[in-house]
C-alpha cells in the first residue's frame, strides 16, 4: 500500500507541471518554450543561409550597404551628364575647326604668295572662296558652343564617395577629358575669333567704314599673328584626340 500512495503522489505531480506550462505559454511566448522544450532556435540562421533574409545583415552579407543603389545612380546620372557635356564640347571643336581651317588657308595664301609659290591670281582665289564660306563657320561654331555651354559641368563627378569601381573608373576618364577639353574649347574660341576679326574688317573695308591703308595694316598684323593661335588649336585638337573617352 505505501508503495502505491507513492506512484499516485508522482503522477500527480506531473500534472501540475503540465499544467504550469500550458498556462505560462502566453508569457513566455515561443522563446520561453523552445528554451524549456530544446527546440530549434537557430531558424534566422537558417533563413540567412537560403539567402531569404532582407534585413541590414542580410545585405552586409552580400557585399552590399543601405542606399548603395542610390550611391550608384547618383554616380551613372553625373557620369551621363558629363559625356553629354563632352559630346557638346567635342562638336564645337570640330566645328570651330573648319571655320580656323579656313582662317588658316586665307593666312597661308599670301605666305605662299611671298614665297612666290603661288601666283596672286590663286592667292585672291582661295581668298574669296574663305571668305564667302566664313559667315557660315562662325555661325555654326557659335550656335555649338552655345550648346556645350548650356550644359552643366563635370563637377559633381570629383565628389562622388563610395561609388561602384566601375563608375568611379568613368568618373576618372571623364575629369581627365574634361580637363583636356577645357584647352580644346579655349583654343577654339581664339582661333575662330581670329577668323571672325578678319571677316569684320573685311566687311567694314567694303562697306567704306576703314581706309584701304588701314585696312591693309590690320590684315598684316592679323596675318603675322595668325600662326600662334592656329598652332594651338592644332595641337589642343591632337591631345583631345588622345584623352581618355568619356562614355
Amino acid at each position: 500500500m505505501p508503495r502505491q500512495r507513492k506512484r499516485e503522489r508522482r503522477g500527480t505531480a506531473g500534472l501540475v507541471i503540465a499544467a504550469l506550462l500550458v498556462i505560462g505559454l502566453p508569457l513566455l511566448g515561443w522563446a520561453g518554450v523552445n528554451a524549456l522544450t530544446g527546440g530549434d532556435s537557430g531558424n534566422d540562421s537558417a533563413g540567412a543561409a537560403d539567402g531569404s533574409r532582407t534585413d541590414a545583415a542580410g545585405e552586409a552579407s552580400r557585399g552590399e550597404t543601405p542606399g548603395s543603389f542610390e550611391v550608384a545612380q547618383i554616380g551613372r546620372d553625373a557620369v551621363r551628364a558629363c559625356v553629354e557635356r563632352m559630346a557638346a564640347g567635342e562638336a564645337y571643336v570640330e566645328s570651330a575647326g573648319v571655320g580656323i581651317g579656313h582662317w588658316g588657308e586665307h593666312v597661308q595664301a599670301r605666305t605662299d604668295m611671298l614665297a612666290g609659290t603661288v601666283a596672286q591670281e590663286e592667292m585672291r582665289a582661295i581668298w574669296k572662296r574663305t571668305r564667302l564660306s566664313g559667315p557660315d563657320d562662325v555661325a555654326q561654331a557659335t550656335a555649338a558652343l552655345e550648346a556645350y555651354d548650356a550644359l552643366p559641368g563635370c563637377g559633381d563627378l570629383g565628389s562622388l564617395e563610395g561609388a561602384l569601381p566601375e563608375v568611379a573608373d568613368q568618373a576618372a576618364a571623364c575629369l581627365e577629358r574634361e580637363t583636356v577639353m577645357t584647352t580644346a574649347v579655349a583654343a577654339s574660341t581664339a582661333g575662330l575669333q581670329d577668323w571672325a576679326n578678319h571677316l569684320n574688317a573685311m566687311a567694314a573695308h567694303a562697306d567704306g567704314e576703314m581706309t584701304a591703308a588701314a585696312a591693309q595694316d590690320l590684315w598684316v598684323a592679323s596675318w603675322e599673328a595668325a600662326p600662334v593661335n592656329i598652332a594651338a588649336y592644332d595641337d589642343a585638337h591632337a591631345l583631345l584626340a588622345a584623352a581618355p573617352a568619356c562614355e
